[in-house]
């Protein structure tokens, strides 16, 4: 018999249709909370004993990763700006969406995958694992998904839980880049040649992770501490880097405002500059979808990449 399947990327073992997945906001229940997250295998054969047969997959090379940490937390319910009727997260469903699906005729969609994770006091995936292909043949256009993600980030409306979020996130990135989530198969992370300022050359995987928020840490009165980036230590090839960018929707005096910004590493292209993006004045929002469409893309780091990727979209 065959059944869509989801299955845990720590273990093969742990399987669950469609409907126990949404339930578990696409994490493995057998797991500890955020742990194991599940992947969809499609449709899997199952033996007369209940086993799994695992699906025959073919060998992927050069595979790019955009994981998206959006804050759904109470405060992304106020206006974006002032006198404004569009929220902050209606702000940035759309802008994700739209920089997503600006990518929709990129010849390597199929190659390039994304996972949209929401979070408040609670971590949810809002967008399972999937590839640009796949997630526009789903979603269809931009609207169709800017609705889905409101759907769910309109439930959410607690406290702010970024260390929860960049430990997830940190712990899928790490397995991804060490080709170690064996129901994708034979993989590998598509390599990217960076050339820094200095001419000094990097490899570096062809993963971004982007937090997108307008607060500190908060899960109560005493349990504001924001810890360090987990992405300080993520490695590949016994090297060291920290593929985290941050987005911070506020201002520069916010109270926590240094704090966020303390995540950011420097660029690996532009090693004078973190990869840190300040959005405190309506004129910054147009580069909101740039940015989104950067992330998915993983063609970029830090405010001045954008600037340029914004300079060769407008030169064509």
């Amino acid at each position: 018999m065959s059944n869509n399947t989801w299955i845990c990327v720590n273990n093969n073992g742990h399987a669950y249709d469609t409907i126990t997945a949404e339930q578990n906001s696409y994490f493995c229940p057998k797991c500890p909370y955020g742990e194991g997250i599940l992947l969809n295998q499609g449709p899997v054969s199952i033996d007369n004993e209940g086993t799994i047969i695992p699906p025959m997959t073919q060998q992927q090379e050069d595979l790019g990763l955009c994981i998206m940490l959006l804050d759904c937390s109470g405060s992304m319910a106020e206006p974006a700006f002032m006198n404004h009727p569009m929220s902050k997260r209606d702000l940035i469903a759309k802008s994700v969406s739209a920089g997503i699906f600006s990518l929709s005729g990129n010849p390597l969609k199929e190659f390039a995958y994304v996972l949209i994770i929401g979070f408040d006091h609670e971590i949810e995936i809002l967008v399972p694992y999937m590839s640009i292909e796949k997630l526009v043949q789903e979603y269809r256009d931009a609207a169709g998904l800017e609705h889905a993600l409101k759907e769910k980030m309109y439930k959410k409306n607690g406290a702010t839980d970024i260390n929860g979020a960049l430990e997830v996130a940190f712990r899928f990135t790490q397995q991804f880049i060490n080709s170690e989530i064996s129901i994708l198969g034979t993989y590998k992370p598509r390599i990217q040649a960076v050339l820094d300022d200095n001419m000094m050359n990097h490899s570096i995987p062809n993963v971004r992770v982007l937090l997108f928020t307008d607060g500190g840490q908060f899960m109560g009165p005493d349990k504001t501490t924001l810890n360090p980036s987990p992405f300080r230590n993520l490695q590949y090839d016994g090297k060291v880097f920290d593929l985290l960018m941050s987005a911070y929707y506020g201002s520069s005096s916010d109270k926590d405002y240094d704090k966020l910004k303390s995540l950011a590493s420097k660029c690996p292209r532009h090693p004078s500059t973190d990869q840190f993006f300040l959005f405190d004045d309506p004129t910054k929002v147009a580069n909101l979808k740039g940015l989104f469409r950067m992330a998915s893309g993983a063609s970029g780091f830090c405010p001045t990449c954008l600037d340029e990727a914004n300079t060769v979209t407008r030169d064509f």
